[in-house]
């Protein structure tokens, strides 16, 4: 074959370029065919010397030409000017943007059309890296043109309309971590933004501060003369800065109580004296202290709103449920709970999920989920739902519901715009006591059944729900309280917010467990949509974890379950 030249060994190099600390020893020919910039640059000097001039000399330096994040992406540019097969060039989504933008200063038509259709192409499943690449050179306050402040916008909107499902992929959530401060408080801070509940936007902010270096740009070097104190001062500086930015992006007030224990307890000090004070000022925007009016002098009329009577009082930030389209919101006897589900491979045998509790009545009452199923030798990949009640401090030890007509159901997400939502519904009656916390179904839905259920997020939607006629067996009687003058807010347990038991304890042990009493009722399953269908009866099942872990309640601290939220505050229905 023909002489094939390569930028890496240098022969017959007649132009060398300089770009930071490194030496390129290159061939004019093909820097000037694919680069109008070289192109120029070479004709000047030729031109000079023609005239008689001085000999100009043949290099071209790019350090302060090129964006210092774009040095290392210039080798992957020469790859594209050498290469024989331009049109089969591949380059990582990694650098895509970074050669963009090479690309447009260094006037390379062809490597611009080619990282154009690669950006396009994979931009819904690597918006979070192209945004970090654009962070990378952009310049505050200086514009970067029409298409680069496209590609900005665009990957901001699909960040913050697929926050969670780019979080369960490991290289995208990394991306998003490394993002500067600044950019992620747009982020953030959108009422729009898809989670799950806010907890998942607090352990993304901790995360984010937890290691300081994420997200700060590669200064310039110190100079010799500068202390090592000085830059350790500066990287202090930094992260402060980072978390003033950061922490009041986080929705206080729709935080679960152990998540929010965690962020002002003493001992961890994530967050200094002013952040912790204005976090427990938010949080108490969801108590009624006399009414609402009276912490409106603290906050200012901002985030306040006035009344039909001319009254000022606190206004909360939207809060919105994960939910397909035309789904109903949960009454006062139902209870949500919505979940990311990247995949099976995600979950352990036996690990569970809890909805935030729901007080009805005297009763407290969340959602389990198993995601992959409990170990008790039902399929991997079933999905494992149960109603649980959640035993409360001033309970007595012989507390009991009796007779609860109960209905678990889950909701299948309309697959077209002619489709309707529809649910997969069970309905059982059961006692729930002491050494009987829950009750439900170990297969809910089949392995072959949960991708029906997944929504185009990545979403499950669970819903419990008690029919009426039970409400009044949802109150303790007198001597089954320790203390009966105990009252709490009806929207929120006052002992606690979400039961927290790890997963070992609720996984099944090797000893049997003692056998349950059976259910009062059989249960039935329903499919529905705007006509309800009995299809087949299925028998509910307790968790075999129930009675293991009664005895450890009383004794366990009540806390959060991370991802244990029905509510989603921020997210929006398209």
């Amino acid at each position: 074959g023909g002489l094939s030249l390569s930028w890496r060994d240098g022969r017959f190099s007649d132009w060398s370029v300089q770009v930071g600390d490194k030496t390129y020893n290159l061939h004019a020919f093909l820097l000037a065919r694919s680069s109008s910039f070289f192109e120029k640059h070479m004709s000047l000097a030729t031109s000079r010397e023609a005239e008689g001039g001085p000999l100009a000399r043949r290099c071209s330096d790019l350090t302060e030409v090129l964006p210092r994040s774009c040095h290392t992406a210039f080798e992957d540019a020469l790859d594209f000017v050498y290469s024989e097969n331009q049109a089969a060039f591949e380059v990582h989504p990694s650098k895509a943007l970074l050669l963009l933008k090479l690309s447009d200063i260094l006037q390379i038509e062809g490597l611009a059309t080619t990282m154009s259709r690669h950006i396009n192409t994979a931009f819904a499943e690597t918006a979070p890296l192209l945004l970090e690449q654009y962070c990378k050179f952009h310049i505050p306050g200086t514009d970067d043109g029409q298409a680069l402040g496209e590609i900005r916008a665009g990957a901001v909107e699909l960040i913050i309309a697929k926050f969670q499902p780019f979080l369960a992929a490991k290289e995208m959530k990394e991306a998003l971590l490394r993002l500067p401060a600044s950019m992620l408080v747009e982020i953030l801070m959108s009422d729009t933004l898809l989670v799950a509940n806010e907890d998942v936007v607090y352990d993304f902010v901790a995360a984010r501060l937890s290691n300081p270096d994420r997200g700060s740009e590669g200064e310039e070097e110190e100079s010799c003369s500068e202390s090592v104190m000085n830059a350790a001062d500066k990287a202090s500086q930094a992260a402060e800065e980072a978390a003033m930015l950061l922490w009041p992006c986080v929705r206080w007030q729709h935080l679960s109580a152990g998540k929010f224990a965690q962020a002002v307890s003493p001992g961890k000090r994530l967050m200094n004296d002013q952040l912790t004070l204005n976090a427990l000022l938010e949080r108490t925007k969801r108590l009624d202290l006399g009414g609402m009016e009276a912490l409106s002098y603290l906050t200012g009329p901002s985030s306040s709103i006035m009344t039909d009577q001319g009254h000022s009082v606190l206004s909360l930030p939207r809060q919105a449920a994960v939910l397909p389209p035309g789904v109903p919101p949960p009454t006062s006897t139902e209870i949500d709970f919505c979940f990311h589900y990247p995949s099976v491979m995600h979950f352990q045998s036996g690990e569970p999920l809890r909805s935030q509790p729901k007080r009805i009545g005297d009763a407290v009452l969340g959602i389990l989920v198993f995601p992959a199923g409990t170990n008790t030798g039902v399929a991997r990949g079933s999905l494992s739902i149960f109603l649980e009640a959640i035993p409360q401090a001033h309970w007595h030890s012989d507390w009991e519901f009796a007779s609860i007509k109960y209905a678990i159901s889950c909701i299948r997400w309309p697959t077209s715009s002619n489709e309707s939502w529809s649910v997969k519904k069970k309905n059982d009656v059961w006692t729930f006591k002491v050494n009987r916390h829950d009750r439900g179904w170990h297969d809910f839905l089949e392995p072959s059944e949960v991708k029906k259920f997944i929504g185009p997020d990545g979403f499950i939607c669970v819903r419990g729900s008690l029919e009426q006629e039970c409400l009044s067996r949802c109150f303790l009687q007198c001597s089954q309280t320790q203390n009966s003058s105990f009252s709490g807010s009806n929207s929120e347990p006052a002992a606690c917010s979400t039961a927290q038991r790890r997963s070992g304890v609720w996984m099944p042990s090797s000893t049997p467990p003692p056998p349950v009493p059976a259910a009062t009722t059989t249960a039935t399953t329903t499919t529905t949509s705007n006509n309800s269908t009995t299809v087949s009866a299925t028998p509910p099942a307790p968790t075999v974890a129930a009675a293991a872990a009664a005895a450890a309640v009383s004794a366990m601290p009540i806390t959060s379950q991370t991802g244990g939220q029905s509510e989603a505050p921020r997210f929006h229905m398209a």
